[in-house]
């Protein structure tokens, strides 16, 4: 699979955007290999006064051990846009393997900071996909492809499936 280094949101307000829309995905894929990846992506807004070094370095632990894990893709970590929402995911080969890494200490730490840190969360599976034909498509894994709302304010996502079309720009 090819780096996703520069992979970033397309505007400010990338956190409320569906997971397709939000970052710069055909030009930060371009020498993706075709497949199938399970993404986990995790849409926040933190609690005011959340101490946000302790926040980035439990992050930090947790980004590591899940480098370090089978199946690891790729981590991208959301800015907190000016209002306050972030969106940040981890891409997986498999789901299995996010589940795996999900059971590891260091994540379960930094989930246990949650009802600390953050105002409201919610979780969303998704089904990545690359055709040969370089189509990136993006769809809810499962049938329960979001994970209720910690706050009423962050309502559930339930788009269809997204596809993003390559590029044709030279």
């Amino acid at each position: 699979m090819g780096s996703l280094e520069g992979l970033a949101p397309v505007s400010g307000g990338y956190a409320m955007l569906p997971v397709a829309d939000a970052f710069n995905w055909t030009e930060a894929t371009t020498d993706l290999g075709t497949g199938s990846w399970y993404l986990v992506a995790f849409r926040s807004v933190r609690q005011p006064g959340a101490d946000e070094e302790r926040l980035a370095l439990y992050d930090e632990f947790a980004h590591q051990e899940a480098a370090r894990c089978p199946g690891f893709v790729h981590y991208f970590k959301g800015p907190a846009a000016a209002n306050g929402a972030c969106l940040s995911f981890c891409l997986w080969n498999t789901r299995e393997d996010a589940r795996v890494a999900a059971a590891k200490p260091a994540h379960a730490r930094a989930v246990g900071l949650i009802g600390e840190m953050y105002a409201s969360y919610e979780l969303e599976f998704l089904r990545v996909t690359r055709t040969e034909e370089g189509r990136l498509a993006f769809e809810p894994y499962g049938h329960h492809e979001v994970q209720p709302t910690h706050d009423a304010h962050m309502a559930p996502r339930t788009s269809p499936s997204f596809s993003i079309e390559p590029s044709t720009a030279s």
